[in-house]
């Protein structure tokens, strides 16, 4: 909404990033409870997932974590980094599993035996030699052993390549990528920060200013199923790019569609004609379909004979919300969500 007596802001944002419906619900819930980050977790498959935010907003992985860090880079949340994991320098996915390889073949076949010590003989050797039917029983004097840890001890571990005959006591290590079954060595991974997000509290201010200021129109308008952005930008015929405060896309047949721009201007002595022509100037900058004018809560009357003359589309009301009722009532009371 534009206002005429401005107010001072006390840190700049980049205030496009609530022209996408997702991140203007993604900061109301977290003004919800401005302390309280929105926190990573890790699944059972590996996946870094932001659970607080999957409830309210359809969104796959990847375009969460893409509006995240849009919604970091205007300077609306600042993202602090937790923790961080590996993944596939192929596909980019943390789903991964570690393998144990030989060292001279890099097969996974490998078997892992422990080397056990008869304490009182000394004899060294693998577990499996220790082992007759369900007794450990030393190899070299035959003594049933009951005790580890006082009459023998494991003293390490071996293991042995199926694929190439290979003993070895440290097998060396690679990661599997689960999605696109790639193998690759430590030295090839990639390191993914894993954040967690939180309101900046230098533009609290004006991160309330910029939903208050939109939010009874928006939630009105999207309670009829429309698609709303708001603010958003149309590019003009000559490339230029035109703001308007609420933009409404609706969807017709064959791919069609119906783009209505919307600006509410407020000032308790009346817009003034200036103001309607900038809207007019925007208006034929880009075209849309339909256009209107929400003055709070009047237009004065130069402004008014103005708008007449120009065939200007507006609602004077006392409030915002009143305004978009007045608007839903004239041009989207008929309209019916998919």
């Amino acid at each position: 909404m534009t206002v005429t007596s401005q107010v001072k802001q006390e840190h700049s944002i980049n205030t496009g990033v609530y022209s996408n419906p997702s991140a203007r619900k993604i900061v109301e819930l977290m003004l919800r409870s401005p302390r309280t980050p929105i926190a990573p977790e890790i699944t059972d498959t590996d996946e870094i997932r932001y659970p607080q935010l999957e409830t309210s907003e359809k969104l796959d992985v990847a375009e969460m974590k893409s509006l995240l860090a849009e919604m970091t880079t205007a300077g609306v949340i600042i993202a602090d980094r937790v923790d961080q994991a590996p993944a596939c320098p192929e596909c980019g996915s943390t789903r991964l599993s570690t393998r144990y390889l030989c060292p001279k073949c890099f097969s996974y076949d490998i078997a892992r035996s422990y080397l056990y010590e008869h304490l009182k003989c000394g004899k060294v050797a693998g577990d499996e030699a220790f082992r007759k039917l369900d007794q450990i029983v030393c190899p070299k004097c035959q003594t049933v052993l009951h005790s580890f840890g006082v009459e023998y001890r494991a003293v390490g571990a071996w293991y042995k390549c199926a694929k190439c005959n290979e003993s070895f006591n440290a097998p060396t290590h690679a990661h599997f990528c689960r999605p696109s079954h790639h193998q690759f060595t430590s030295d090839r991974t990639r390191l993914v920060p894993i954040y967690q997000y939180r309101l900046n509290s230098e533009s609290l201010g004006e991160i309330r200013r910029q939903l208050l200021t939109f939010s009874d129109a928006v939630a009105m308008l999207e309670g009829l199923g429309l698609t709303v952005f708001a603010p958003h930008s149309l590019a003009g015929n000559s490339g230029e790019a035109f703001s308007f405060d609420i933009v409404v896309q609706i969807k017709g047949r064959w791919s069609s569609q119906k783009t209505f721009a919307i600006d509410i201007i407020s000032s308790e002595g009346g817009v003034i004609a200036e103001s309607v022509r900038e809207f007019i100037s925007k208006v034929r900058g880009t075209k849309p379909t339909g256009s209107y004018l929400l003055a709070i809560p009047f237009l004065t009357d130069e402004a008014k004979s103005l708008a007449h003359g120009m065939k200007v589309a507006f609602i004077e009301a006392p409030s915002v919300s009143e305004a978009t009722a007045a608007l839903i009532d004239r041009e989207f009371k008929n309209f019916r969500g998919d």
